[in-house]
């Protein structure tokens, strides 16, 4: 009998498809982060995302992510990776068509899985794939003994997602965000036909 062990997460529920790269099948699930004294909520204690998109590109990024930019300039492959989730795993992550308490364009949770070669049991890994100011990353359980782990796991995620960078779906989305002043704005951001758009709104035109 196979068995699979969770390590610092819980599973309630398997979301989509899986796809597998580099002997991981990622798998995007309904779950939680667990280290071991309580559950990790879905917040940041950082500003800047671990294990971001940008330090996994080779050379030069996607002409696809390179069109999606804030008005400041600055990439926001955020929303590039928002675009390519349901492409790969056949599932949406949350929309909100009215402005809420949303406070990053994605927040969704994965388990990577591996199975070991010598009796054929599972090990998962849950993370979460976040974005802070549209900059995205991978969030884990802090745990040096898994260090090398997690450094496997996001190579092989960011990996997966560049295989096809232009196979994307068209989503129209939102998130609140914090802007000079400390006060909350609603940012609507969207991505269709190859065209990116963040701007500041009070609801989504999912026409758009």
């Amino acid at each position: 009998m196979v068995s699979i062990t969770i390590k610092h997460g819980y599973l309630w529920r398997v979301l989509g498809r899986p796809a597998e790269l580099n002997n991981f099948v990622f798998v995007p699930i309904l779950g939680e982060l667990y280290d071991d004294i309580k559950i990790r909520p879905y917040c940041r204690e950082e500003n800047t995302p671990t294990f971001p998109l940008s330090n996994y590109v080779d050379n030069q990024l996607p002409r696809i992510i390179e069109c999606c930019r804030t008005e400041c300039g600055n990439i926001a492959d955020a929303v590039w990776v928002r675009a390519r989730i349901p492409a790969i795993f056949s599932f949406t992550p949350l929309s909100l068509p009215f402005a809420d308490y949303k406070y990053a364009l994605l927040e969704q949770t994965f388990m990577a899985c591996q199975q070991s070669s010598t009796n054929g049991d599972w090990v998962a890994y849950p993370f979460i794939c976040e974005d802070y100011d549209l900059r995205v990353g991978l969030r884990f359980i802090p745990d040096t003994s898994l260090t090398e782990v997690y450094q496997c796991i996001a190579t092989a995620f960011w990996r997966l997602l560049l295989l096809e960078p232009d196979h994307v779906h068209p989503f129209c989305d939102g998130y609140l965000h914090y802007n000079e002043l400390d006060e909350e704005e609603w940012l609507f951001v969207a991505f269709k036909r190859g065209r990116c758009i963040i701007e500041f709104s009070n609801y989504i035109d999912f026409h758009w």
